[in-house]
């Protein structure tokens, strides 16, 4: 009898560790992107409320963390985020010396997971949603917990200079537009992905800001959300985001700044099988993330969430993907002696018209006088009809000693109409072999007027990362280094940078 229970306890224990996961992971131990009878696709925390392993992307697989304890699946962490994925014969092993390493036989690649700093000897998934290595004094040399991708777990901290990255979407987890930064000076602030971390170009902040280099965001089970700061003789002072609510059992928090831009608290009460619930979120205009929309459209907002619009004469580059930008639906005139460019309001619009004009000319006879141009614009009325507004403005101040400037003027009128996007006529002119046409057919050097014409396209394309750094536009303009034709308009910039 006695064996008997002994037989049935054990049992017991090894059903309930085969169902919970396992708080060690030793070397040697491996997962597969596809489960078998024989393998495992991802080790699971001893609760079995977390689980580290692969999960399903796109065409392939990725590696990362994800909440396994919910019928509703939601990774919280990816590995090498901007990776591809990984075909289904991807292996992730934790080899003799100590790293964690993906293997593809069809890619023909390896890639480390974690990067970490020396030999592990043993690893864990953690209850709290984190994936940590371990030295063989059993002191953590590498956790997830540290390299955040788009969301912050309870009793994870964002410390000073961290951030989290939008994914691009919820099914694919690559770094999307915007991001959440804890700034030195204090502040927590979202801005687009690429752009200074200035107030020109944030688009959200929390309101006090507090001593250099010792603020954290923090976010606590119950779902508080704070920022610790230490402020002089006031010791450590929380900023409080969101309270929480003490009294409420069995909920989940995450923290996650949204492909939209938007940062949202979320709830899901383990007790029941719901989905997600927002909880708290920031900013309130949905519409306040900069460049939402993508090119050549313009966001607005429909009840609690957002829609975004082509401009007149664009359509939607990707029908499925709403913040995708919007592509040219005319084909532009050629090149002409007379050229008119309509302008149409755009309705629900608030800001500025930039027009964007450059005016190459031989160096020597602009620093001799000056010359002044007049723009006409056809436009900005409510009752359909045509409304003229005239911008006088003298280009000056070229000297010999800047023998080749390409001028770029703005000019803002405080309407709320489109953007006249004139450089789109200048590429058309040098697309077809007729620069004379942006100099009135003038006497000047062909050679030096294709050149800065060049590079001012260059200059003045809509990613900023694709623009040349000022050290090439002087070589490109001193003739030592070579000018490739600039991308296309009638190319989408997501893929200007591979031609």
């Amino acid at each position: 009898m006695a064996t008997i229970f002994l037989f049935l306890l054990l049992s017991a224990i090894f059903t309930a560790e085969a169902q919970t996961g396992q708080s060690s992971i030793e070397p040697g131990s491996f997962l597969t992107a596809t489960l078998t009878t024989t393998t495992n696709s991802s080790w699971l925390s001893p609760s079995g409320l977390y689980a580290f392993g692969f999960y399903k992307q796109g065409n392939g697989y990725s590696v990362g963390i994800f909440v396994e304890g919910i019928p509703q699946k939601t990774v919280v962490w990816t590995a090498n985020r901007d990776d591809p994925p990984v075909p289904a014969d991807a292996i992730l092993n934790f080899t003799s010396d100590g790293q964690l390493v993906l293997q593809s036989a069809q890619q023909g690649t390896m890639t480390s997971i974690t990067n970490s700093p020396g030999a592990a000897t043993s690893a864990s998934m953690l209850d709290s949603g984190n994936f940590v290595l371990y030295n063989s004094n059993n002191n953590t040399i590498w956790q997830s917990f540290d390299q955040p991708t788009d969301t912050l777990l309870p009793s994870q901290h964002l410390l000073v200079q961290r951030m989290l990255k939008s994914s691009v979407s919820d099914s694919n987890h690559s770094t999307g537009r915007f991001l959440l930064l804890m700034q030195q000076d204090g502040y927590l602030a979202m801005y687009p992905v690429g752009t200074p971390f200035t107030t020109d170009y944030g688009y959200w902040n929390n309101i006090t800001p507090g001593q250099k280099d010792n603020a954290k965001l923090n976010l606590d089970d119950n779902g508080h959300l704070y920022i610790d700061r230490i402020i002089g003789t006031a010791g450590i002072v929380d900023d409080d985001l969101y309270l929480g609510d003490n009294s409420t059992k069995g909920l989940l928090y995450l923290l996650r700044i949204d492909a939209d831009g938007i940062l949202r608290l979320y709830s899901h009460n383990m007790d029941q099988n719901g989905t997600w619930s927002v909880t708290w979120s920031q900013p309130d205009d949905k519409c306040a993330p900069k460049g939402l929309c993508g090119l050549n459209a313009y966001c607005v907002k429909t009840n609690q969430s957002f829609g975004c619009n082509c401009l007149p004469g664009f359509a939607l580059m990707n029908q499925s993907e709403m913040s995708s930008g919007c592509e040219r639906n005319f084909t532009a005139e050629s090149c002409k002696a007379s050229m008119t460019y309509n302008m149409e309001a755009v309705n629900n619009t608030n800001g500025k018209i930039k027009i964007f004009l450059f005016f190459p000319h031989q160096p020597k006879r602009l620093a001799k006088q000056h010359v002044c141009k007049t723009v006409t614009v056809m436009l900005r009325n409510s009752n359909g009809g045509v409304q003229e507004a005239k911008s006088s403005f003298q280009i000056c101040d070229i000297t010999e000693s800047d023998p080749n400037v390409a001028l770029i003027k703005c000019v803002d009128y405080n309407v709320a109409e489109e953007e006249a996007i004139l450089e789109e006529w200048a590429y058309h002119c040098f697309e077809c072999g007729e620069l004379g046409k942006l100099v009135n057919e003038e006497e000047v050097d062909k050679k030096q007027l294709e050149r800065i014409t060049k590079v001012a396209l260059w200059c003045i394309l809509y990613e900023p990362s694709l623009r040349p750094s000022m050290k090439k536009v002087l070589l490109m303009l001193e003739g030592t280094l070579d000018i490739p034709d600039p991308p296309s308009r009638s190319i989408p910039p997501s893929v200007w940078g591979n031609e």
